[in-house]
């Protein structure tokens, strides 16, 4: 048993740690839509642990492990969901970094 278990939590970090899904379409309210990519995110080194787990070290979850679409424009100015790393400094914070118009 003990070996079984050991085989499902490699295979859960393996998964966890995989590429994930492709682009996640929001609507983005006016400002146009938003396209998360997470290939684009992976090819800079994120794992699927550095958003939905712990950020930075911290434990803090900045994602649940679902879409929901759930950042208005005050969240914007906090350091948390996608403005913990977007901020300007660390990654761009300009609005065509995400916002896409048709």
């Amino acid at each position: 048993m003990g070996a079984f278990a050991a085989v499902v939590v490699l295979g859960l970090g393996v998964a966890w740690g995989g590429p994930g899904p492709g682009p996640v379409l929001y609507r983005g309210g006016g400002q146009g839509s938003v396209i998360f990519d997470h290939g684009l995110h992976a090819a800079s080194g994120l794992v699927c642990v550095d958003c939905h787990t712990d950020y930075a070290g911290t434990g803090r979850q900045l994602f649940a492990t679902r879409k929901q679409a759930l950042i208005d424009r005050a969240v914007h100015d906090r350091d948390e969901s996608c403005f913990a790393c977007h901020n300007g400094s660390k990654a761009s914070s300009t609005c065509e970094t995400c916002h896409r118009r048709p």
